[in-house]
């Protein structure tokens, strides 16, 4: 049997090694050295799948009661694995990404290569924690790091400050975990997620404690406004943060709970969560449909797919968590993927701003054929992972008989395909900004390209034949939840156990949409006879007749305003001011007694230990 601390050991290892070696070696042969311990790791997770597959729970004590009944012990199974592969697989395609993007860097890779590593480590030990309390371990070292790394270029403030919001705000929502867990183990005596004790103490009210936490990890409304302040840290680093190890932790957490007594929490929460994770896709949406700032466009298009995720899960069905779960692998390749390409603008254009770019199709043809796969996908567009991640969630609320779930589902896709044009057509076509003209623009380097074209090229693998991610991976994870279901998938997507009516139409809708894609691609290589006017409907363009980012953004603006006015950080601003200006009265009024009156200090401490004693 395949050991289940090895790919943690080895990412471990290359942690150790980045700190013993990062004197003698260069910023990428530090890249290197990332890339092939997480691409080690990678394989030796993949060696996991045969056993989840034949339905194996893998075992490992690694410190066995260590404190009365409390041990820390490894369990993985199907669900385990899935996100160990994720977080390894995608995490060696961004490393590989980094050895070049990273290496004009003067200083502080050495500590960018060996908090990553421990970053998806973090992940992993969490994947494969036996109990509650491995888990928030876990769960606070992965905090630690998107922190530390979100915060990689402190001497610039809005990179601290970016940092200490992600910090703030999902380390306080995780003290629902931490209150959660304190609860089930003063009624159960145990952490262990399988304990049956564990199940009768697991109430709907430590669900809702732990759904909290997984709401800040998981950028869900409200507690998503963290996400678009980290995109001032490296693109690596958001890459790898919205695609793999920290945005999915919550995900996970959710998808665990299933394990407890049977799911038997999720009647009481299935409406809050399904009506969180709607409003999510809307919200996360059209806030992202306003932006200019590219990798600002992309964060909130997390938080738009984490509740397409997120609805998955909610759902509660076989079909339904198998559609989730297909989306959270299918929302890692094609995200990570869109965040490398912006990483290749910004570091061939020195902007990102979708108002100073253009034209770029010409001089980075590789990053532009893979942006445009990786955003066909993230819109649903046949053929792709998205399409079926989507078809797969559209199909398991309809057997529901959700319609209004399937309905905001639609609507998230709509306009994600239109603010994905909008990135296309300002980025990489038309002619070249001012600000571009006459700087030597180049593509992507050979192992940049590398590792985003690895990801897109799986987009479209999966998007043919999802049965490939299917069987071995999330079937295992679903079954691993208490669910017995069975792949009836073929080629596109398409589930063959839903009759012959279902087949055929989601047949033609995917000829359809290829047909119609290849009409719309010959007609628009056909020769012109002359150049003739945009149509506008006899709305003003700009000058050069191309409406730019700041054109879509202002439609976007104007029709959506009552949504922007949703935005909770002001709310949020004002219970931190309040917070602060408190303290710090209670802070005089402390020194004050201490310092004129020490008789009434020490009366005050011996009251609250005469109380504490009592209580005791």
């Amino acid at each position: 049997m395949p050991s289940i601390t090895l790919p943690i050991l080895i990412l471990l290892g290359g942690f150790l090694l980045q700190l013993l070696c990062g004197r003698l070696l260069t910023p990428a042969g530090k890249g290197v050295l990332a890339t092939v311990a997480v691409a080690a790791a990678f394989v030796a997770s993949l060696m996991l799948v045969p056993a989840v597959m034949r339905g194996e729970v893998m075992q490992a004590d690694l410190l066995s009661a260590w404190d009365g009944g409390l041990s820390i012990a490894l369990s993985v199974d199907g669900l385990s694995v899935l996100f160990m592969v994720m977080g390894t697989g995608i995490g060696a395609a961004i490393l590989l990404f980094s050895v070049r993007y990273m290496e004009d860097e003067a200083q502080g890779t050495t500590r960018f290569y060996a908090i990553m590593l421990v970053f998806i480590a973090g992940l992993l030990v969490l994947a494969s924690a036996a109990d509650m309390l491995g888990a928030y371990m876990a769960w606070e070292v992965i905090g630690l790091c998107s922190y530390s790394l979100v915060g990689f270029w402190y001497k610039e403030k809005v990179a601290t400050d970016g940092a200490r919001k992600v910090l703030v705000i999902t380390h306080l929502a995780g003290y629902g975990f931490l209150i959660g867990m304190v609860l089930v183990y003063s009624r159960a005596g145990s952490f262990v997620w399988t304990d049956p004790a564990v199940a009768k103490a697991f109430t709907s009210g430590v669900a809702a404690l732990f759904i909290v936490s997984a709401m800040a990890k998981s950028v869900m409304f409200p507690l998503h406004t963290w996400i678009p302040e980290a995109m001032n840290a490296p693109t690596p680093v958001s890459a790898l943060l919205h695609s793999a190890c920290y945005v999915k932790a919550g995900v996970y957490l959710i998808a665990r709970m299933y394990v407890v007594g049977d799911g038997a929490w999720h009647a009481a929460m299935e409406v809050p969560l399904l009506a969180v994770g709607c409003v999510t896709i809307l919200v996360g949406v059209i806030f992202a449909m306003a932006q200019t700032d590219l990798k600002r466009l992309l964060a909130f298009h997390t938080v738009s797919q984490l509740g397409y995720i997120v609805v998955g899960l909610a759902l509660g069905s076989d079909l339904g968590l198998a559609a989730g779960l297909f989306y959270c692998l299918s929302h890692a390749l094609f995200k990570g993927t869109l965040f490398m390409c912006a990483g290749a603008i910004q570091h061939a254009c020195g902007t990102r701003d979708l108002r100073n770019l253009g034209g770029l199709a010409a001089a980075m043809p590789g990053t532009a054929k893979i942006w445009i796969v990786a955003a066909a996908s993230i819109a649903g567009v046949p053929l792709t992972n998205g399409f079926v991640a989507k078809w797969l969630l559209f199909s398991a609320a309809l057997d529901k008989g959700l319609l209004a779930v399937v309905l905001i589902g639609w609507i998230g896709s709509i306009l994600t395909a239109f603010s994905f044009l909008k990135a296309t057509v300002n980025a990489f076509y038309g002619a070249p900004s001012q600000a571009m003209l006459g700087r030597h623009i180049h593509d992507a380097s050979p192992s940049m390209l590398v590792g985003m074209g690895s990801m897109a090229a799986l987009c479209l693998v999966f998007g043919l034949a999802p049965q490939l991610l299917m069987v071995p991976i999330v079937a295992p994870a679903v079954h691993s939840l208490g669910f017995d279901w069975q792949v009836q998938m073929t080629w596109l997507g398409i589930l063959t156990d839903r009759g012959t009516i279902a087949v055929t139409v989601g047949g033609a809708v995917v000829l359809v949409s290829t047909l119609l894609g290849l009409a719309v691609y010959r007609l628009a290589h056909a020769p012109a006879a002359g150049l003739v006017s945009v149509y506008s409907g006899g709305e003003p363009l700009p000058a050069g007749d191309r409406p730019g980012a700041v054109d879509f953004a202002g439609m976007a603006e104007h029709a959506f305003h009552p949504v922007y006015s949703l935005d909770p950080d002001p709310v949020y601003l004002s219970i931190w001011r309040g917070l602060t200006a408190a303290a710090g009265r209670l802070q005089g009024l402390a020194r004050l007694t201490l310092e004129k009156h020490p008789p009434i200090a020490v009366g005050l401490a011996a009251a609250v230990v005469l109380v504490g004693v009592f209580l005791a």
